[in-house]
C-alpha cells in the first residue's frame, strides 16, 4: 500500500526567439518578455503530478456496492456466458462451456488460487486524470512610494507600508466521491509546490509539514506563507530621484499567479474470476477470465472516482518600477525655460 501523493512542479516556460539569420536565440528578448507580461500569457509552466496506490482483496459485499446490484456466483456465472456472446461466439458450440461455480478467491476449502498461480480478485484505488480548471499569471502593484532627493532604501523599510503583508498559499480540499472508493484511503493525501529556477522570495517548497489552518466549515486544509513588504525588499535596489519633478514614485510590482486544478482518483476491480466448469471444457476444468472484462473495463472508464480540489496562490519576479516622471528644466533653441522628461 503505498500513500496518495500530489506534486506541482512549477518552472518558467522557455520563450524561443530568432536572430536575422534563422538561428533560435536561447534567451527571450526583452520586447518579447514585456509583450507576454502585458497580455498576461503563459510566463510560467506549472506541471501537476500524481502518484501512489491502495489496494486490498476484495469480497463479495465490494462487487455488489460497486454495482448496485446483488453480486454472486450465479451472476458471474451470466457475466461469462455474455463476455462468451460477445467476444468468443464459438465457445458457445463447446460442451460445458457455462461454469456450474464462480470465485473471487480461495475459499470454503476451494484452493484453485493458490494451486494455478492465479490472483484473487483486488479492489484498487490510485490516481487518475488531472483536470486544470484556472490558470493565469499577472502584473499587480504590490505598493507605491514617494520619492525624494533624500530617499534611500533604509527610509523606505522603515515606512509603515512596508508592515503591509504578501500572502502565498496553497488550498487543498477534502476528497470527496463513492463511499467504497472513500473507504480505501487510510490517510490523506500528501501535496507539495514546488519553484524550480523561477525568481520568487515569497516561498520555495509548500505542503512540507502540516497545514496552518483548517477551514471549520469546508475542512480544507490551507498553507500559508506569509511575509511583510519589508522582509520582500531586504535585497531590492531602489531608484534615487533626479531632477526638479515633484512627482517622482517607485511602485513594487510582482508577477501574481494562480493555479486552480482538480485531481481524480480511480476505484477498480483487477485480477481474475475463476470458473468451476465440473466437466472439462475445452480440455480444462477451471479456467480464470479477466474481472475487468466481465466489468465491462471498470477501469476506464467506468471506474469509481474520488476527486480532491486544490489552488495555488503565490508571487514572483518583485522589483520596481519607477513612475516616468522624472523631468528638469533645460533651455530650448528659442532660449526659453523647458521640461527635459528623463526616462
Amino acid at each position: 500500500m503505498k500513500e496518495l501523493t500530489v506534486k506541482i512542479v512549477i518552472t518558467e516556460r522557455k520563450h524561443k526567439s530568432v536572430d536575422s539569420e534563422g538561428k533560435e536565440n536561447k534567451a527571450i528578448s526583452e520586447i518579447e518578455k514585456l509583450k507576454d507580461e502585458e497580455n498576461n500569457m503563459d510566463l510560467y509552466h506549472m506541471e501537476v503530478e500524481s502518484d501512489g496506490k491502495f489496494s486490498r482483496k476484495a469480497n463479495w459485499e465490494d462487487l455488489s456496492r460497486y454495482s448496485g446490484k446483488d453480486i454472486n456466483s450465479d451472476v458471474l456465472r451470466d457475466w461469462i456466458l455474455q463476455y462468451q456472446k460477445r467476444c468468443f461466439p464459438e465457445d458457445l458450440l463447446e460442451p460445458n462451456h457455462a461454469p456450474k461455480t464462480c470465485y473471487i478467491k480461495d475459499e470454503n476449502g476451494v484452493c484453485l488460487y493458490k494451486d494455478y498461480g492465479w490472483k484473487p480478485i483486488k479492489l484498487n484505488l490510485k490516481p487518475d486524470k488531472i483536470d486544470v480548471q484556472e490558470q493565469w499569471t499577472k502584473k499587480v502593484l504590490l505598493e507605491s512610494f514617494d520619492l525624494d532627493f533624500a530617499t534611500n532604501t533604509d527610509k523606505i523599510l522603515s515606512h509603515d507600508k512596508c508592515d503591509k503583508t504578501i500572502t502565498s498559499s496553497l488550498r487543498k480540499s477534502k476528497v470527496c466521491g463513492h463511499p467504497l472508493a472513500l473507504e480505501m484511503i487510510k490517510a490523506d493525501s500528501k501535496i507539495v509546490a514546488e519553484l524550480k529556477g523561477i525568481n520568487s522570495v515569497t516561498f520555495g517548497v509548500f505542503g512540507n509539514g502540516g497545514p496552518s489552518e483548517t477551514d471549520g466549515e469546508t475542512g480544507c486544509e490551507v498553507w500559508k506563507d506569509v511575509k511583510t513588504l519589508r522582509a520582500l525588499l531586504q535585497n531590492v535596489e531602489f531608484p534615487s530621484r533626479k531632477g526638479n519633478s515633484r512627482e517622482a514614485s517607485v511602485g513594487v510590482v510582482a508577477n501574481e499567479c494562480f493555479l486552480k486544478a482538480r485531481i481524480y482518483y480511480k476505484s477498480y476491480f483487477s485480477n481474475d474470476v475463476v470458473s468451476d466448469h465440473v466437466e472439462k471444457f475445452r480440455g480444462m476444468p477451471y479456467w480464470k477470465f479477466p474481472i475487468k472484462y466481465l466489468f465491462r473495463y471498470n477501469d476506464v472508464p467506468d471506474s469509481v472516482q474520488l476527486y480532491e480540489d486544490i489552488e495555488l496562490t503565490y508571487f514572483t519576479d518583485i522589483k520596481t518600477s519607477m513612475d516616468s516622471k522624472d523631468w528638469e528644466w533645460i533651455k530650448g533653441e528659442n532660449g526659453r525655460w523647458k521640461k527635459q522628461h528623463n526616462t
